[in-house]
């Protein structure tokens, strides 16, 4: 039946490495970013179970899907820079090198980026999920930071798509 299928509904990962050339502190910024558009739902959150009394693990995988986990944040990467005009290319690598330092976090994002402990300045990957989220919110509100918002709208909107466009059938929802 896998042979008589449309090749792209299969549901296999890439098995080759990706060539988006993207820094390692960039891919980590990004997962960051990924991970805020798309946080992991708190646990018991949503109220399924089974009808013997154990857990769905079905929505427990839900629950956990998040925009941080590994394909989706090399996806959103190869899809920028196979697909975006050279501008949002730049825009964005740009971007990511900024949050990817102490200095350029404290730039973008602010009072948001201190923290209590030595460093007093945190990394944007290092700053929690809550602040993370605020810092988001407030870009994508905020006039005039005009090339955050059209970069962070790219990676948004490239994020969504890439999450929510997965094809893969998860071995626990068979059963």
């Amino acid at each position: 039946m896998a042979k008589g299928c449309h090749h792209l509904l299969r549901g296999k990962r890439r098995e080759t490495k990706y060539t988006h050339g993207f820094s390692s502190s960039e891919m980590e910024s990004l997962t960051r970013v990924c991970e805020a558009l798309l946080p992991p739902l708190p646990l018991n959150s949503l109220e399924g179970t089974a009808k013997d009394g154990q857990s769905n693990k079905a929505i427990e995988y839900f629950q956990m899907a998040s925009g941080s986990q590994y394909p989706v944040p090399d996806e959103v990467a190869e899809t920028v820079v196979k697909r975006g005009f050279f501008e949002a290319v730049m825009l964005v690598k740009g971007l990511l090198r900024v949050l990817s330092s102490r200095l350029g976090t404290l730039l973008l994002c602010g009072f948001l980026c201190f923290g209590d402990k030595w460093p007093y300045i945190y990394k944007f990957s290092e700053i929690s999920l809550e602040k993370r989220e605020k810092i988001l919110q407030y870009w994508f509100r905020n006039r005039f930071l005009t090339p955050v918002r059209l970069g962070f709208l790219f990676i948004k909107i490239l994020c969504l798509y890439v999450f929510f466009s997965q094809v893969h059938i998860n071995p626990l929802s068979l059963t």
